[in-house]
């Protein structure tokens, strides 16, 4: 396999759960980060991904008020690497509300 094919196929690994963990829940946050970061070149290759939100509990009740909710935050971080010695993989998950 080539090593754009590597890259791509990387970067599908972090895309993918971050848009499956971020779409849902961005319609309901109050704010929401994702991002992911994929490298792959001749001695290993590695991949992070993070996505967190957080929500006061405050949501438009669809008349111009607001509805108190249940506030709450979400934090995920994935990584793993791999080379020629050996491969890792780790991440926290963190959930509050």
């Amino acid at each position: 396999m080539d090593r754009k094919t590597v890259t791509r196929l990387a970067f599908a690994a972090v895309v993918a759960p971050a848009l499956a963990f971020g779409a849902p829940t961005a319609a309901v946050a109050d704010s929401f980060f994702a991002t992911g970061h994929t490298e792959a070149g001749l001695h290993g290759a590695s991949q992070s991904a993070v996505v967190a939100f957080a929500t006061d509990g405050r949501h438009e009740n669809g008349e111009g008020g607001h509805e108190g909710g249940k506030s709450g935050s979400f934090y995920i971080e994935k990584h793993s690497e791999a080379g020629p010695k050996g491969a890792s993989e780790g991440g926290a998950v963190s959930a509050v509300g």
